[in-house]
């Protein structure tokens, strides 16, 4: 089997790979480099569908489905921010503020429907403070250290371009690396620490966040292509959103099902 299709094989979720993997590389290896297609709509379609990897329980796979849509609310947070940064997607401050704060609230709301709820317990409270600490320490001290310059006297306009560019990139990247690293918080601690919400509060969770990304996406969108020229940023972040909208749809109809998906023997 060619490095390659190794690698390929690697980037399928490990409840995949230990039920099925052998599987996988057997029939990549008689089909050589024409399985690679075949392999990589495998990876994407496993990895939005949480619900369906091999569970022990059903609370295994709840917590999955919990962590995919904490997963999307930051992303959509993200290129929501992102757009309302920006004067051209959206030219008129109401708008964009409305936007912005309408989007936030059901994002908040959705987050805090399907996040899992820690145990009350020392070592439950121990285990996802080590974990916090482990995934945001890089994303909070580079922000924090943006906040700082900026407050202490910082000017943009009279600071060299090259150090203005930094002090932007430094504070995206921060705001990035923490929307990647939150949910590797949840996909890390076990059962042990946190519990998982229900099927039902997963699916009005999931609904919320549908509607966020949906209103967001088309809202921007629509101003992007429709206003005062075309704004390829403002119509990248609206189509961003409109997918994370369709992961959302995908993810529903797994819920659908879940509660007869039989657990692993």
């Amino acid at each position: 089997m060619s490095v390659v299709t190794r690698s390929l094989v690697r980037l399928y979720p490990d409840a995949f790979r230990d039920r099925w993997g052998s599987m996988v590389e057997d029939e990549a290896r008689g089909a050589g480099w024409k399985s690679w297609p075949n392999l990589i709509a495998g990876i994407v379609d496993m990895w939005l569908h949480p619900a369906l990897w091999p569970a022990d329980s059903p609370a295994q796979r709840q917590r999955r489905v919990a962590t995919m849509g904490i997963t999307v609310a930051l992303a959509a947070w993200f290129l929501s921010h992102l757009a309302a940064e920006q004067a051209a997607p959206l030219p008129a401050d109401g708008v964009r503020n409305g936007v912005t704060h309408g989007c936030t609230t059901l994002l908040l709301l959705g987050i805090a429907l399907v996040a899992p709820r820690p145990r009350p317990t020392l070592s439950a409270a121990i285990t996802l403070l080590g974990w916090a600490v482990r995934r945001l320490a890089v994303p909070t001290l580079l922000g924090t250290a943006v906040v700082v310059l900026v407050h202490g006297g910082f000017n943009a306009d009279a600071s060299p371009p090259t150090l203005r560019t930094a002090v932007l990139a430094a504070w995206w990247i921060a705001l990035g690396l923490g929307a990647i690293q939150i949910p590797r918080i949840f996909t890390g601690v076990g059962a042990d620490a946190v519990v998982p919400p229900g099927t039902g509060r997963l699916r009005v969770g999931v609904r919320t966040l549908a509607a966020a990304s949906a209103t967001g996406g088309a809202t921007i969108l629509a101003l992007s292509v429709t206003g005062d020229g075309f704004h390829p940023l403002g119509a990248g972040v609206g189509v961003g959103l409109l997918l994370l909208t369709a992961v959302c749809a995908g993810t529903l109809r797994d819920l659908h099902d879940l509660h007869d998906l039989p657990p692993a023997p």
